[in-house]
């Protein structure tokens, strides 16, 4: 899926989504920059995954990656500016609201259930085909067979001289 020119194209976004980024970060705009900054870090997921993706990659786990730290950052942001200079009166999970979103929204469902279950829905159908392990097996057991056999000439070869 991701190839060639289309893989050229996101490397040039990038390019210009890194130069927005400082643009925004010096004009002292913290909340458009922390949103550029996710797409940035999303778009390393595309690259990273190259023509192994299908489109289902798209919605899971790059779309909530997405949705979720969009998502959150705009709870944190809305916390941050409601309880600024103020403590709050009700507690979440005997958390600050926007601290407890830093613990269950990134950390629970933006680090490890993304993933976790990127990890067991994409990997067997988009790492590796059980054709290409077995040829990948093959290689290693020729390999080490070489390697042996190379290892148990040379002791010969020592005694000799």
């Amino acid at each position: 899926m991701i190839q060639g020119k289309t893989k050229d194209f996101l490397w040039i976004t990038q390019g210009v989504l890194a130069i927005i980024i400082a643009i925004l970060f010096f004009a002292k705009f913290p909340t458009l920059t922390v949103f550029f900054s996710i797409l940035l870090l999303a778009n390393f997921m595309l690259i990273g995954a190259g023509s192994r993706t299908d489109k289902m990659f798209l919605v899971y786990p790059y779309g909530t990656f997405l949705v979720i730290f969009w998502g959150g950052f705009l709870g944190l942001f809305y916390y941050w500016k409601l309880y600024y200079n103020a403590i709050p009166k009700t507690l979440f999970l005997g958390m600050h609201p926007g601290t407890a979103i830093l613990w269950i929204v990134f950390l629970v469902l933006g680090g490890f259930l993304t993933t976790i279950l990127s990890y067991t829905i994409l990997f067997e159908r988009n790492v590796i085909s059980l054709k290409e392990w077995e040829a990948f097996i093959a290689d290693v057991e020729d390999f080490n067979k070489r390697h042996e056999q190379a290892n148990e000439e040379k002791p010969e070869e020592e005694i000799k001289q």
